[in-house]
């Protein structure tokens, strides 16, 4: 059973693993949900300049996001595998990439059990096939980190400078939160060149800065402070409220909730739970580097919590709510954790016979527990195969609508109350082909315009009673005579905070 010690064993499974899972929930093809179906939204009804205004829908998303979506959606069409393609690389190059970065910092060992940590997290997975920029968020926050690192470890090199300049232009476009990254990478290295004495790398250095400084005010005036400005007029506040740390005396207590939350919860995810184990093991990280003279790398990892924390201050960005906003955050989170418990596995260990033998099988059964929950974890994707069953549900209706529908025909949404449901039928009648329409016309003209195959959808909090026959009442009055087909509804599933919204489809042909 040597085989069960082996790095190379290990590496091998937990990367294959985190790549097949990622793959695995793309080719299930999840139901669009809400939050990606505003962004397909606005991609859809923009040109690539009517992209830089402020978004509909509470929206805020970089340009260079948006405008790879949205040539690639003109390339592809808007299916669900073009529109999480981009974050699928995204993710699957952050699985490959995690290994030589933790390397660089920590040695093999503590690479290891970084990079089975990031392959089996939920919350990266989860988000690998969102059509939101968090996988990018975190490509981006990890690309900065190992840059960083490289850089610290060779502050006299111009080919580590020269890739940080390279990357800060993409980097800023396509991921918000990377700016704090890039603050603490530019923090980190200012610690080292300044003992490092090179003209060469202090020019590079000063470049780096304007670039990803300057690239970021240029998007802040251009797009940026337009979408802050319009989701704070919509409401985004009072969303994210818990996410800002309050001015009184409730501070103290906060402080302690978003560091035990989902923010630092690898791999299960949730409130509190793992959180109570990764968060501690974070702070032994940070304190062994304290403790060893490595004060760069220290700031490298730690100043993207501060940075993020000062933006939430100023009620620009949430801190600690929610994972998928911290995705940022996630590689500093790995390999502050596992070098913490690496080097509490060596504490605890210190006294064994084999030394290196048991802290391998611990390091191993550590990678057999991520490997159960990861397979556990996938298992239930491909059972449960969607983000919220309402999700689903919805994708379900609109399906039976599109089969049963004809080219003749015109869907007409008649209720369509301000809900999560909205966004997400904007979106499948947005890919279909045929005639649709918002409201039963008022006007005797226009009513006559109607196709003589109609699919009447009803959307609200209660369902609309005899609604068959006012839309039979309403027709007949300008002289269409219609006959019901079909007909069903059904309750939509609903978060704890909203009713549930009862679906009606009714289907005529005129006789």
């Amino acid at each position: 059973m040597r085989w069960l010690r082996s790095r190379k064993f290990w590496l091998i499974l937990l990367v294959s693993l985190g790549l097949a899972w990622r793959l695995g929930r793309y080719f299930l093809n999840f139901p669009i949900w809400g939050d990606e179906a505003v962004v397909g939204l606005n991609i859809l009804d923009r040109s690539y300049l009517g992209l830089l205004q402020p978004l509909n829908y509470v929206v805020a998303c970089p340009v260079g996001f948006l405008w790879i979506s949205k040539w690639m959606m003109a390339q592809f069409g808007a299916s669900t595998f073009t529109v999480r393609f981009v974050p699928l690389v995204a993710a699957l190059a952050s699985v490959l990439l995690m290994y030589p970065v933790a390397r660089k910092f920590a040695g093999p060992w503590v690479a290891l059990l970084a990079t089975g940590l990031l392959a089996c997290s939920l919350s990266p997975a989860r988000f690998s096939n969102d059509f939101k920029p968090y996988a990018i968020d975190l490509l981006a926050a990890l690309s900065y980190t190992g840059l960083g690192l490289w850089a610290l470890r060779r502050p006299r090199a111009i080919a580590p400078l020269l890739t940080l300049i390279l990357v800060a232009p993409l980097a800023t476009v396509s991921s918000y939160p990377s700016v704090f990254v890039a603050a603490a990478v530019s923090l980190a290295l200012a610690v080292r060149l300044r003992q490092a004495r090179s003209a060469s790398s202090l020019a590079l250095y000063l470049l780096f800065n304007a670039v990803w400084v300057g690239g970021f005010a240029v998007l802040f005036f251009v797009a940026t402070s337009g979408q802050l400005h319009s989701t704070h007029q919509q409401g985004i506040l009072r969303a994210w409220g818990i996410a800002f740390p309050p001015w009184n005396l409730g501070l103290p207590w906060w402080l302690i909730k978003v560091q035990f939350g989902n923010m630092m919860s690898y791999p299960l995810g949730g409130e509190w739970g793992i959180a109570l184990l990764i968060s501690p093991l974070c702070w032994l990280g940070a304190w062994r580097l304290w403790r060893h003279g490595r004060r760069a790398e220290l700031v490298l990892l730690v100043a993207p919590f501060l940075a993020t924390l000062v933006a939430s201050s100023l009620r620009d960005y949430p801190y600690g709510r929610d994972a998928r906003v911290e995705q940022h955050l996630v590689p500093a989170i790995m390999l502050l954790a596992s070098l913490g418990f690496w080097n509490l596995l060596v504490f605890l260990l210190r006294g064994s016979a084999d030394r290196r033998g048991a802290l391998q099988a611990a390091v191993g059964s550590t990678c057999a527990a991520l490997v159960i929950f990861a397979v556990i974890a996938a298992t239930m994707n491909a059972y449960h195969p969607w983000i919220s069953r309402r999700s689903a549900q919805m994708r379900t209706i609109m399906r039976d609508i599109f089969t049963h529908a004809r080219a003749a025909t015109q869907i007409v949404l008649l209720h369509n109350p301000n809900h999560y449901c909205a966004s997400e039928i904007a979106w499948y009648l947005h890919g279909w082909p045929g005639a649709w329409r918002v409201g039963l016309p008022s006007d005797q003209g226009v009513l006559k315009t109607l196709r003589p195959d109609l699919w009447f959808l009803n959307l609200a909090y209660h369902p609309a009673p005899h609604l068959a026959q006012r839309i039979e009442q309403s027709l007949t009055g300008v002289g269409v005579s219609l006959r019901l087909l079909q007909r069903y509804q059904q309750v939509i599933s609903s978060a704890a905070a909203n009713p549930p919204v009862y679906a009606q489809a009714l289907h005529f042909q005129s006789r």
